[in-house]
């Protein structure tokens, strides 16, 4: 099998490598993913490695699958389910299950979500006896030990590396005996506790280092230092470890993110070889010169020079709106002339915005105009009340350690179990050194407690004893239909939901999860399908928060700059272009204005064949008219990539006789500018 057909000479050099280190540099829409893929394939084909020695790991679930599905088509799906092809969120919890017992974590943890560690962080803060840590904001608290965590600092470190921060500091240890009492952890610790069993367990690390012997990392530019320490831990001793990413688009140094991994790689690994896929097969050569020509500025970035193969293209767009209403009028009126006259369809298009506050006056002129849209990024379905309430049933079943879930268990619906009956239970199991679950299994002991709750309690005992014993069987939907309706959850959603103006909708959305549970179990029917397999792949998925690309086929898709990455539509709006806005100013008074450069060069080269770039000319703040001033990266785009001098108004009557002269053209030609593109994106 030819692995290189079709491929560019820098594509090739990647593919063909074989043993020692590798950096792919590669450019926006440079076909990175092919690369990587067929690299894998061909490693296997030609019997370099066996398909159990590879080890493939990027950021999403949904890259994951799609890595997964080429290397597939390339090869067989059997040899694709021998490798380990996965996030570094699911690796992480693929060691846990397999080696936490070691650091006193069993194989059956939960794993909390967003809601559920502020909840805690609250319960930490309103206990504690520190001064003034009542009033702090436990979001901001919670996002410092989160960066401490994917620093690779336990709270230890922390402390000795932060002598000024010393309430963050005991929270974070009671944060964490909180997380091992109860047997849980958070997606931070999913690449934390890994490390930590890797580092001080030489005989674990051993094992992983001779079972993968060629590991490959998508999206290097968005490791931190925790996946950085893993990887090259891994790949030791021989350092056949292949990583891909663009320097230019790392733009998630607010999670962690640490853009000098990619930056230093090559200096890092004196034998590693460097590729730079330099040509790019998204975007015209407009678009494409004109980006590169701003992500340039940047102090710090890896040189090259990358080049558009579709073709010259039309010039780089821009528009200077009256006022707000106007920017926004105008982007709906263009989509809808573009869907009406030329072969852009509504869901060629996307508005792309610095923040999701933003997007209210932009749905609202394309509801006006009735141009279907989509916001990507919308509330998601793990996240409503309902969904929530029957999770938090499954993870308390499946690990009774799980406090949190047992809470939300007892009230939804409430179980006649009284505050003041938990608070002896409480008691008594930390007297005893026991979990609240073991606590209540003992509740006998207890004289303090009133016959009526004795009888509550061991109700609620041999409910969950019967439904442990139901679920470990691997019927798993039938034993969630059975226990929704013995618990009478269903009549109360019905009851909590009357006020509601569609509440059958909550029915569907617990209809569509037990839906779910049921493809789960088909999709594991030759093995016993099981409660914590099952949760895990929720855990998982709800990370990524990541939309239906069904839904996003419908209309127009409005998102943010951050949202956008590693998408392209045919015509792209960056709106909203103000000062005030972009960079932002938090990044400007940190100065870290590069990495907002970087964000506006993504969104840039989302576009493959048009790109506006608008701005309101004024805009209402408390209530008065003031001036916008455009964002600053517009004047570091070259005139002659541009329609226009930015700032200045275009002559309508002139704009409006070129795009209808195009119009024309494009309608004539358009069957032939499909063919060529669908030869140029084989390449991609």
């Amino acid at each position: 099998m030819n692995f290189t057909n079709g491929l560019n000479e820098s594509q090739k050099k990647a593919v063909l490598h074989n043993n020692n280190p590798l950096l792919v540099l590669a450019g926006a829409g440079s076909g990175k993913t092919r690369v990587l893929t067929l690299r894998i394939a061909r490693l296997v084909h030609q019997k370099i490695c066996k398909p159990q020695e590879i080890l493939a790991v990027t950021f999403t679930n949904k890259a994951a699958g799609e890595m997964k599905d080429r290397i597939s088509d390339t090869t067989t799906p059997k040899i694709a389910d021998a490798m380990t092809l996965c996030t570094f969120h699911s690796l992480g919890v693929k060691i846990l299950r397999e080696d936490g017992e070691i650091i006193g974590l069993n194989k059956n943890f939960s794993i909390i979500d967003e809601h559920e560690k502020i909840s805690i962080f609250k319960t930490i803060m309103r206990s504690t006896g520190i001064r003034g840590l009542q009033k702090e904001d436990p979001q901001k608290i919670a996002t410092r030990i989160s960066l401490a965590k994917n620093a690779s600092l336990d709270p230890d470190q922390f402390k000795s590396d932060n002598p000024d921060q010393r309430k963050i500091a005991r929270v974070y240890s009671s944060y964490n005996k909180i997380l091992i009492k109860q047997q849980t952890v958070d997606f931070d610790d999913l690449l934390l506790l890994p490390l930590q069993i890797l580092t001080r367990h030489p005989q674990i690390l051993a094992k992983y280092q001779k079972k993968f012997k060629y590991i490959s990392i998508d999206e290097f530019q968005d490791t931190n230092a925790v996946q950085m320490k893993i990887a090259c831990m891994l790949a030791q001793p021989q350092n056949n470890l292949m990583v891909v990413g663009d320097d230019d688009q790392g733009i998630y140094s607010w999670r962690g993110a640490e853009i000098e991994n990619i930056i230093s790689f090559s200096s890092r690994y004196k034998n590693c070889t460097t590729v730079i896929l330099d040509k790019n097969y998204r975007s015209t050569h407009q678009i494409l010169a004109g980006a590169h020509a701003v992500v340039s500025k940047n102090r710090v970035r890896k040189l090259k020079e990358i080049t558009a193969v579709r073709g010259t293209g039309d010039p780089i767009m821009h528009y200077k709106g009256d006022d707000e209403e106007d920017e926004a009028v105008w982007i709906a009126e263009k989509i809808a002339d573009n869907h009406k006259h030329t072969s852009f369809k509504y869901s060629d298009h996307a508005i792309l915005l610095r923040t999701n506050a933003m997007m209210r006056r932009y749905e609202e002129e394309l509801r006006r105009k009735n141009i279907p849209y989509k916001v990507s990024g919308a509330t998601s379905f793990f996240d409503r009340r309902e969904i929530k309430d029957l999770l938090a049933y499954l993870r308390f079943l499946s690990n009774t350690n799980d406090e949190l879930s047992l809470m939300r268990v007892l009230k939804v619906p409430h179980k006649g179990i009284t505050p003041s009956t938990l608070e002896i239970l409480d008691d008594f199991a930390a007297l005893r050194k026991m979990s609240l679950w073991d606590a209540m299994i003992r509740h006998n002991e207890l004289i303090k407690i009133s016959d009526l709750q004795h009888g509550k309690i061991e109700s609620f005992v041999s409910f969950c004893l019967k439904y442990q014993e139901f679920f470990s069987t691997g019927r798993l939907s039938s034993a969630v239909r059975e226990m929704l309706n013995e618990t009478g959850y269903l009549e109360h959603l019905k009851r909590a939901s009357k006020d509601e103006k569609d509440p059958s909708r909550r029915m569907e959305n617990i209809e569509e999860i037990v839906h779910g549970i049921e493809i789960y179990e088909q999709k594991f029917k030759r093995k016993k399908p099981t409660l914590s397999g099952y949760l895990q792949e929720i855990a998982l998925v709800c990370s990524d928060n990541e939309d239906d690309d069904e839904q996003q086929k419908s209309g127009v898709v409005l998102m943010t700059l951050h949202k956008s990455k590693g998408l392209e539509f045919n015509v792209v709006f960056l709106a909203n272009l103000d000062k005030d806005y972009i960079p932002s100013p938090r990044a400007v008074s940190e100065g870290n204005i590069d990495e907002e450069r970087r964000l506006f060069y993504v969104g840039m080269t989302r576009a493959q064949k048009q790109l506006y770039l608008t701005y309101p000319g004024t805009k209402v703040y408390r209530g008065k008219n003031r001036t916008v001033t455009p964002c600053p990266f517009l004047n570091e785009i070259p005139q002659e990539y541009l329609d226009g001098k930015i700032g200045e108004k275009q002559d309508e009557e002139k704009i409006e006789f070129i795009e209808n002269f195009f119009k024309e053209i494009k309608g004539k030609f358009s069957e032939k500018e499909h063919d060529v593109t669908e030869v140029q994106d084989k390449n991609s």
